[in-house]
């Protein structure tokens, strides 16, 4: 009887010890689960933060072709001079070139020529091609990528009479493109204008003080809309080109500016403008503002090989959609404007906006100006 109470006695402290482990493993376990979470949670927010601190820098890229795209053409290739407007370097990793004029050439016309960096690639089928000098560091100016395109065979290069897309892509994934020949800068009355011009899509928009222009009243000549009369009703002149070869440009009656004023709210932060016909001269003469038709749109002409073929004089002077009521602003200060350009080309609509513009609206005008 005493062995016998003593083994159980025993059996119980072995259902103890077993029990304490038991205990001591489901701790355990549930700690290594509670690190396994903690783990994975600082595994993602490392993985989002290097995501966003990549579409950061991609989104700073500000890489940007300059006139005239293309230069010092030799027998084995030419420079593309380029600056670097963003906050981080930017690297090239690929060049596209398409022939979208094909009048001199029809090299580059049934799919883009491909050109790498460094390995040399046959981009043409019939030459050897690459770029270098593909790095562009933040605030660089007038960087030049030379780009090796042989023209020991004819239609090898872009400055053979064609018209060619070119298109810069980063590392990041982000395209910086220009056309070449480079848009031609129009003049008016024999003196320079178009000398600032921005490319988006098939559009050439021009921003010198020739080309964004303004008529109040009956005024039958336009001046600078870069400073304008406050609570006067107007009409917005805009000087554009189209810089495609392969079609027209048809404008839409829902092309329109719309103009914030800066650090304001309530009545009077926003005007809206929407294009009148070209016919329309000014305001408040005869017939006055001239509404838009689909049916008589603006048609810009597809360019040639050398650049656009002429400008076009967009007007802006309503409130509504193919509207006659001309628009005033009601406030002194100085606005923000953005261009939604609406349109079709190649026989597709489609749209894009142009930022960014400072215009000063005053009732002193032009002495406070």
């Amino acid at each position: 009887m005493r062995i016998y109470r003593r083994f159980l006695r025993a059996k119980k402290g072995m259902s103890t010890v077993f029990g304490g482990l038991f205990f001591v493993i489901l701790i355990l376990m549930g700690f290594n689960l509670m690190l396994w979470s903690f783990i994975q949670y600082d595994a993602y927010n490392t993985t989002l933060r290097s995501m966003n601190q990549n579409d950061q820098l991609a989104i700073s890229e500000n890489l940007v072709p300059t006139n005239p795209g293309a230069q010092n053409f030799s027998s084995v290739g030419f420079n593309i001079p380029v600056n670097n407007l963003g906050g981080t370097t930017v690297s090239v990793a690929r060049i596209y070139i398409t022939n979208i004029s094909p009048t001199g050439s029809t090299n580059c016309t049934s799919s883009p020529c491909i050109i790498d960096p460094s390995s040399p690639v046959n981009c043409t089928g019939n030459g050897i091609c690459f770029f270098t000098n593909g790095n562009i560091a933040a605030g660089e100016i007038n960087h030049l990528i030379h780009v090796t395109m042989p023209t020991s065979v004819p239609g090898q290069t872009v400055n053979d009479g064609s018209g060619y897309k070119v298109i810069l892509s980063s590392t990041r994934g982000r395209l910086f493109s220009f056309f070449y020949p480079w848009p031609v800068t129009t003049t008016t009355g024999g003196n320079p204008g178009g000398n600032f011009v921005t490319n988006i899509g098939p559009l050439s928009i021009y921003f010198d003080y020739k080309s964004f222009n303004f008529t109040q009243g009956a005024q039958t000549t336009s001046q600078s809309a870069f400073c304008i009369p406050s609570s006067t009703n107007i009409v917005f002149w805009l000087r554009i080109a189209n810089s495609a070869t392969d079609s027209s440009v048809t404008i839409r009656d829902t092309t329109i500016m719309q103009l914030q004023a800066y650090g304001v709210n309530g009545f009077g932060q926003f005007v809206t403008i929407y294009v009148v016909n070209q016919t329309t001269v000014n305001p408040g003469g005869v017939p006055g503002i001239i509404p838009y038709n689909n049916a008589q749109p603006s048609i810009l002409p597809a360019a040639t090989a050398n650049g656009p073929a002429s400008f076009t004089l967009l007007k802006f002077g309503s409130t509504t959609v193919d509207g006659t009521a001309a628009p005033s602003f009601t406030r002194d200060n100085n606005w923000i404007m953005f261009i939604g350009f609406y349109y079709t080309y190649r026989g597709l609509t489609q749209g894009e906006t142009i930022p960014f513009l400072d215009m000063k609206t005053t009732s002193g005008y032009p002495g406070s100006c």
